[in-house]
């Protein structure tokens, strides 16, 4: 099974663009609605993109890949915060 949107550029374009916005909260430190619903809008917009461009598969592997993404980039971020607040505490 071929996916022919993997050849577009457009679509390169629009998954980079859904892969940048969701990594925009792990780089946050106070995290706000207000940018949670900026960013569910702008990954909104570039999903949307892609289906009316692509259709609905390149919109759905687009979309999924940058939601797993944007999901491991924060736990790590999570992580690491925590592993460095942990050792603030314990040695001041």
């Amino acid at each position: 099974m071929t996916m022919p949107f993997l050849y577009d550029t457009d679509w390169w374009i629009s998954a980079a663009t859904a892969l940048t916005v969701t990594s925009i909260p792990a780089f946050l430190k106070p995290v706000r609605a207000f940018h949670l619903l900026l960013v569910a809008a702008l990954w909104t917009a570039a999903v949307l993109r892609i289906v009316l461009i692509q259709g609905a598969l390149a919109a759905f592997t687009a979309g999924g890949f940058s939601l797993i993404w944007g999901m491991l980039l924060m736990l790590f971020s999570l992580l690491f915060s925590g592993v460095q607040q942990m050792a603030n505490k314990r040695y001041s």
